[in-house]
């Protein structure tokens, strides 16, 4: 799906946290398991693939549980600002202080899964199959650029967009004594 023309600056940051949930996070664990299997069909047909597969199956563990931390965590508290902001209301800070904290945390592991596809970019010299590589080959390594290319959208929507703007909301609306 080329979503480059949208403009997420524009959107409502609950809207975009939807957006993340509905499309990136759908896509990650719809796209991630039916590439990972493709990997292993193609794993004998080049000598980079078997770093390939630890790559990107190391990628797919590490994701699914930054995405259960954005869902079960940080997400829902999130909604809970953008509710407060729109209705004027003030809320106490979430269990862990500031939303800064999870934050850096989701920051950290973007910046840890960015760099661990750039390394599969290189070892498929940037997605670009042998002459004689097979059907499958080819078809795995557009699989891979496009699930870089929306990891990359994603990082760029949160850590760009939704983290900054909802820092802004905390300001607003969080008073500082502890939730229990």
């Amino acid at each position: 799906m080329d979503t480059s023309r949208l403009n997420f600056q524009d959107w409502p940051l609950d809207l975009l946290v939807d957006y993340a949930l509905k499309v990136h996070h759908r896509t990650i664990r719809r796209e991630g398991p039916a590439t990972l299997a493709l990997v292993e069909k193609v794993v004998g047909e080049n000598e980079v693939m078997p770093e390939v597969r630890e790559l990107f199956a190391g990628s797919l563990e590490a994701l699914e549980s930054h995405l259960m931390k954005e869902e079960n965590v940080l997400f829902p508290f999130l909604y809970e600002l953008y509710k407060a902001d729109e209705d004027g209301l003030k809320i106490e800070q979430m269990h862990c202080g500031t939303i800064g904290n999870p934050i850096r945390v989701m920051m950290m592991e973007h910046g840890d899964e960015l760099a661990r596809h750039e390394r599969i970019a290189a070892l498929t010299n940037h997605y670009t199959a042998p002459a004689d590589a097979s059907a499958d080959y080819r078809t795995l390594l557009a699989r891979l650029e496009e699930f870089m290319e929306a990891l990359k959208e994603h990082i760029h929507v949160e850590n760009d967009i939704i983290f900054p703007g909802f820092l802004e909301v905390e300001q607003r609306v969080v008073t500082h004594g502890y939730r229990f």
